[in-house]
This record gives structure tokens, C-alpha cells and sequence, in this order.
């Protein structure tokens, strides 16, 4: 039973991350996500079939290009299909069916579309931000998952930080960004926040110290700081208490 759990909860993490994947490509680009046609060919605008869009299925049965031009379908949409639905599967059978499942699962929603959204254009959607923001408060004020205080210095900390390091590098830091770690703040607690911050700051300094080094990136080379903010929430969320253990 645990094992068709499992399964089941891959596909619903692989399809919700592919509707992640068109809110992501556009929202910035001032498209509508619903009322429209399906999803085209980024190259050629050939509107997909119905049997084009199936999560991760149809990637590989097209071979990973476009049936009329022929163009490399961008693998990163099918990269996050894969990683959210492993997420989602992992997240059930660490958590089973319970609140710390439901929050984890609507976490790796808001990172899917921060991944594609940030990575393409450099934007962190405010429309997405608040519907989070408000779906989680929602969630605090019914499950009250950690205290209203902890929860709070955590939005605060993680949004007043950013803020001041904005502030300080004279934009080196975008209000995307600013906003997104208030909101992962509430979800992750003081702590939780801090460790985020901790993670994300490291990954992006090793990231661009070793892009400048190996002469991809210049110091001047801007660089989305939302996927890592993503990712040391997903790392947070799911080892905090070990984390802490090692740091304290």
C-alpha cells in the first residue's frame, strides 16, 4: 500500500509541477495561466497536441524535440517534474498523511515555480508570493504548525535581512527575493530561517566563485538568488533537527 502511495503521490508532484512549470514561464511574461490555449513550442509556437502534455512522459517520447522544427524541448521543466514528483514521494513516506506533509508539499509548489520563474527571467512573482503567503497563513491559523511567535520572527528575519544586505550592496539583492524569504520565514520559523540563509548564501558564493573561475560568470554577472533560497528551504524543511544538532 505504502508503495502505490508512493507512486501515486510522484504523479501528482510531477503534474503540479508541471503546472508550476506554466505559471512560472507565464506569469512574468503577462500571460494568462488559465482561459488559454494549451501550451506551444517555444521556437516554433506550433500549438502541443494533448498527447504532448503529459508530464516527463511526453519529454522522452518526442525524444526531447519539437515534432515540426525539431528545436531541444528545454529540459528544465521536465528536470523539476522530476524532482518535485521524487520530493513528493519522499515527503510521504517521511511524513505520511499529516500537516508537516501538507505544508512540505505546497513548499515544493511555490519552489517549482520560483525555480522556472527566477531561472528564465530573474523575477519572483508578487501574484504568486501572496497567494503562498496567504495559503500558509491559512494553514497557521488552522493547524497553528509552530507558535505564532516563532512563525513570526521568522517572516521578519528573513525578510528584514535580506532587506538590509539589499540596502547595504545597493541592490545586490532583488525584492523577489526579500519577499520570498518572508514568506519562507513563516513556514521555517526563526531558526529554520536562519538556516535557510546560511545554505543559500554558501551554495550561491560556491556557485559564483567557481562560475568565476572557471571564466563563465564575471563579478558583474547577475545571478537568480531565489532557486537557492529554494533550496536551502527544501534542505531545511526536511533535516532542521540535524541541521541544528551540527551547528550548535
Amino acid at each position: 500500500m505504502e508503495t502505490m502511495w508512493s507512486v501515486w503521490f510522484f504523479i501528482v508532484g510531477a503534474v503540479l509541477a508541471s503546472f508550476g512549470g506554466v505559471v512560472g514561464y507565464r506569469l512574468p511574461k503577462g500571460m494568462k495561466i488559465t482561459g488559454v490555449e494549451r501550451s506551444q513550442c517555444d521556437h516554433c509556437q506550433r500549438q502541443l497536441k494533448w498527447y504532448e502534455l503529459f508530464p516527463i512522459v511526453s519529454f522522452i517520447a518526442a525524444g526531447r524535440k519539437c515534432g515540426t522544427c525539431k528545436k531541444h524541448i528545454p529540459a528544465i521543466y521536465t528536470v523539476i517534474e522530476v524532482l518535485t514528483g521524487a520530493l513528493y514521494a519522499f515527503s510521504y513516506i517521511k511524513y505520511g498523511f499529516s500537516v508537516e506533509l501538507l505544508l512540505v508539499c505546497s513548499l515544493l509548489l511555490l519552489c517549482a515555480i520560483i525555480f522556472v520563474s527566477d531561472l528564465l527571467y530573474f523575477i519572483i512573482s508578487d501574484k504568486v508570493l501572496i497567494v503562498f503567503f496567504v495559503w500558509f497563513l491559512a494553514l497557521q491559523v488552522v493547524f497553528e504548525y509552530r507558535s505564532w511567535l516563532d512563525a513570526v520572527a521568522g517572516g521578519l528575519l528573513g525578510f528584514l535581512f535580506l532587506l538590509l544586505l539589499a540596502i547595504l550592496s545597493k541592490g545586490g539583492i532583488g525584492g523577489g527575493d526579500i519577499k520570498l524569504m518572508g514568506v519562507l520565514g513563516l513556514v521555517l520559523g526563526f531558526q529554520g530561517a536562519f538556516i535557510t540563509l546560511m545554505i543559500a548564501s554558501v551554495v550561491g558564493l560556491v556557485i559564483g566563485v567557481t562560475g568565476i573561475l572557471l571564466k563563465k560568470f564575471t563579478r558583474k554577472t547577475e545571478i537568480p538568488f531565489g532557486p537557492y533560497l529554494a533550496l536551502g528551504a527544501l534542505v531545511t524543511y526536511y533535516y532542521s533537527v540535524e541541521l541544528l544538532e551540527r551547528i550548535f
